[in-house]
C-alpha cells in the first residue's frame, strides 16, 4: 500500500488556485487558467506561506517561476513534497529542453453572445427614455423663454434642465432594475458556487454553465457555497433573486421617482410658457 500522501490543492491571495491533477499542475488565477506540464517542471519550492513553481530552462537560461502567495504553510509542504515525488519518477531531459514551450494559457472569461437586433433595439428605447423627456423640456424652455425675450431666465432654466434630465435618467435606471427583479425569476438558471478565495476572505466564487464554461463572481459571504443565478443567454453576469415584497417596494419607489420626474418636467414647461 503506498504511504504517499494525497497532493493537496492550494489556495492563495486573490483567488489563486494551484493543483496536481492528470500530471500537470493548473493554476488559477482570476479569469486566466495556466496548465504546467509535469515534464515543464524543474522543482516547487515551499516558502512558508507560499509555493513557487519553477520551470526547466536550457542550460544558463534565466528561471521561470509561477508563484502563489497567501497558502497554509502546512499544506505548501505537503504539496512540494507530493509534486517532487512525482518529478524524480520522471527521466532527466535533455539540458536544452525548454519547459515554458509545454505551458498553456487559456482564458476562464466567457465573452457575451452578440445582441440580437431585439436587444439593441431595447437598448436604443432605454436611452430614449432615459434622457429623452428631460432633454426635450430643456431645449423647450430654452427656446420658449428666448422667443419671449426674456434670455436671461436661462440661467435658472438650465441648471433647472439639467436637474430634470439628472431625475429622468434615475428613474429610467430604477424603472429597469425593477422590470429586472420581476422578469428574471420566470427566466434564470440557479446553480451552487464554490468559494475560491481562503480561508477567512470573503467574496470570490466560482460556477460552471451548461456548456463547461466557468465563471466567477464575488460576494460579500464567508460561506462554502452559495446560491447563483444567472440568464441562460448571459451565463457570466450572475443577478440576485428578491422576494416579492423586495419587488413591490422597488416598483412603488420607482413609480414615485417618475412622479417626481414628471412634475419638475411640468413646472419647467409651465414657468416658460407663462
Amino acid at each position: 500500500m503506498s504511504t504517499t500522501p494525497s497532493v493537496p490543492v492550494l489556495r492563495g491571495s486573490g483567488g489563486a488556485v494551484l493543483c496536481y491533477e492528470d500530471e500537470a499542475l493548473t493554476l488559477r488565477r482570476g479569469d486566466e487558467e495556466i496548465r504546467i506540464p509535469l515534464q515543464a517542471v524543474r522543482e516547487v519550492i515551499p516558502d512558508r506561506r507560499a509555493v513557487t513553481v519553477e520551470l526547466r530552462v536550457p542550460a544558463g537560461g534565466t528561471p521561470v517561476t509561477h508563484r502563489v502567495r497567501g497558502v497554509s504553510e502546512a499544506a505548501a509542504g505537503l504539496f512540494a513534497m507530493g509534486v517532487g515525488a512525482a518529478l524524480a519518477a520522471l527521466p532527466e531531459p535533455d539540458p536544452s529542453f525548454d519547459g515554458a514551450s509545454l505551458v498553456t494559457t487559456r482564458s476562464l472569461r466567457t465573452p457575451g453572445p452578440s445582441p440580437s437586433i431585439g436587444e439593441r433595439a431595447r437598448h436604443h428605447s432605454f436611452k430614449v427614455i432615459a434622457f429623452g423627456p428631460g432633454l426635450v423640456a430643456l431645449i423647450l424652455t430654452c427656446v420658449l423663454f428666448i422667443m419671449h425675450g426674456e434670455a436671461g431666465m436661462l440661467l435658472l432654466a438650465v441648471p433647472m434642465g439639467l436637474v430634470n434630465v439628472l431625475f429622468n435618467a434615475v428613474s429610467a435606471g430604477a424603472a429597469y432594475g425593477t422590470l429586472r427583479m420581476w422578469r428574471l425569476p420566470r427566466h434564470v438558471i440557479t446553480v451552487m458556487a464554490v468559494r475560491t478565495s481562503p480561508n477567512g476572505a470573503p467574496g470570490k466564487y466560482k460556477y460552471t454553465d451548461p456548456s463547461g464554461q466557468t465563471h466567477s463572481c464575488d460576494r460579500n459571504t464567508y460561506a462554502s457555497q452559495i446560491e447563483i443565478s444567472y440568464h441562460p443567454d448571459h451565463p457570466g453576469q450572475p443577478v440576485d433573486i428578491h422576494p416579492v415584497s423586495t419587488r413591490v417596494a422597488a416598483t412603488i419607489g420607482t413609480l414615485l421617482l417618475w412622479a417626481v420626474t414628471a412634475g419638475l418636467i411640468f413646472v419647467a414647461m409651465m414657468a416658460a410658457t407663462h
